[in-house]
């Protein structure tokens, strides 16, 4: 019997001084089981860092077509962000920039750099494109706070970032790889 996805209420609280964004959010977003909590953190993340009105989670690990996050027109017809987690494939990013405006990329990882390494060059000409890197070890740290209810408080200075989730805190730089 297949397992299914466990979903989580979380309470994300953003304080972003770079873009002037001040949110308190109710949201409930499903976790694939093969999906990590520190892959389901960084999403969150993504999500904090990149909000706007309209922003939303896709099927993420569970469907190839959708976004883990993305902005739609109102209409629903055309994405006008696609933000992508981990080390996707290079071709895929490539093909999405095509039809898609605005392309963000969050790595993290024991990996994420090394594979920065060898596909940035190749992804740093793309239209719209940005990427940044998660520091792993504070993702690492604040996933165990991740529980249904949980707080997540999520502050931006600069690139520095200031993480509460529960009682755990991390401070952290936000690595800035392209453009």
């Amino acid at each position: 019997m297949a397992q299914k996805s466990k979903v989580l209420r979380v309470q994300l609280q953003i304080s972003d001084t770079e873009r002037h964004c001040y949110e308190s959010l109710s949201l409930s977003l499903a976790q694939h089981p093969s999906e990590s909590d520190e892959r389901l953190l960084a999403r969150l993340l993504a999500f904090a860092l990149e909000y706007e009105p309209g922003l939303a989670f896709g099927g993420g690990i569970s469907s190839a077509d959708e976004a883990p996050i993305w902005l739609r027109d109102e209409h629903g017809e055309r994405v006008l962000h696609w933000i992508e987690i981990g080390q996707p494939d290079p071709k895929r990013m490539r093909f999405l920039s095509r039809r898609c405006p605005r392309i963000s990329l969050y790595c993290y990882g024991p990996q994420a750099m090394r594979w920065w390494q060898q596909h940035g060059e190749g992804l740093r000409d793309l239209t719209g494109f940005s990427a940044w890197q998660l520091d792993n070890e504070a993702l690492k740290a604040l996933a165990p706070g991740l529980v249904a209810g949980a707080e997540l408080q999520v502050t931006r200075s600069e690139d520095h970032l200031y993480l509460g989730l529960g009682e755990r805190q991390q401070e952290t730089v936000l690595a800035r790889l392209a453009p």
